[in-house]
């Protein structure tokens, strides 16, 4: 109980039905049921029954020559309408087509939402540079908050006592790369930049030889309610092209923002 509330319960079918998913998610497909099983703390028989569950509904595939399973198409169909249906992508469109146009860099879009009790940055759709030398990205990719540039961007709407409950339901800090910042003296610091200059910058914090940087997208409240995130290689991020880029897209940070969405 916190704060005199009562802890909702949990359907631990739903849960292991979710960490099957999971675990085929992060290890691929191709899976034994024992690995399965094994992985996710279950006997065989539970494992099973579940397993053709989720495969009557689709979820999961079998594939009759080896008996692994995969995921299934359901899976992908229900991502794919989800992503096309955030009305967001499509606000965002034109912007983003404007800035490759102008300096031809990867542009995304990114969401927030909770992902095992911890808010995250979603990203749901991106336009991709043509040079050759790019960073990838892909929709459905999660970053944390606190060392990304979306995140922090989110983490700036927070007052004092939010950002200490924040920080301290995480407990000490993954360092995700050698230059990820774990000191909560330094983060705040980042995080009140971000609240004065409405951008933000992050270098290879999240990925060796990355850069992103972030303008937010509030709603009246101001909550920030999603943000548009350039990612290049650190070669081509110099300072004076930062900052070229950060002027290009704050106007259309304004925009998104006085839009009410």
């Amino acid at each position: 109980m916190e704060n005199g509330k009562k802890s909702p319960q949990t359907i631990q079918s739903i849960q292991r039905s979710l960490d099957i998913l999971e675990f085929l998610v992060e290890h691929g497909s191709g899976q034994k049921l024992v690995s399965i099983a094994e992985a996710c703390g279950l006997n065989k028989a539970t494992a099973f029954h579940i397993i053709k569950t989720l495969e009557l509904r689709g979820y999961i595939e079998q594939s009759p020559d080896s008996l692994k399973y995969k995921l299934g198409g359901k899976l992908f169909e229900l991502a794919t309408k989800s992503y096309q249906r955030i009305d967001m992508n499509k606000i965002c469109e034109p912007y983003m087509a404007e800035f490759i146009d102008r300096f031809n860099e990867t542009i995304a879009v990114y969401n927030y939402a909770a992902i095992h009790g911890e808010m995250k940055a979603l990203c749901t759709d991106f336009k991709e540079s043509s040079l050759p030398v790019r960073v990838l990205l892909s929709t459905g990719k999660w970053l944390r908050l606190y060392a990304s540039a979306p995140g922090r961007l989110y983490l700036s709407a927070y007052d004092d006592r939010r950002l200490d409950e924040y920080f301290d339901a995480l407990g000490p800090l993954e360092k995700i790369t050698a230059q990820t910042i774990t000191q909560r003296t330094v983060l705040l610091e980042k995080i009140a930049a971000c609240r004065q200059d409405r951008y933000c910058v992050e270098q290879e914090e999240y990925e060796p030889g990355v850069v992103n940087l972030a303008v937010p997208i509030y709603k009246y409240s101001g909550r920030v309610i999603a943000s548009l995130c350039v990612t290049l290689p650190s070669q081509r991020a110099e300072a004076a092209r930062l900052q070229q880029m950060a002027e290009f897209l704050l106007p259309a940070s304004k925009e998104l923002s006085d839009m009410d969405l």
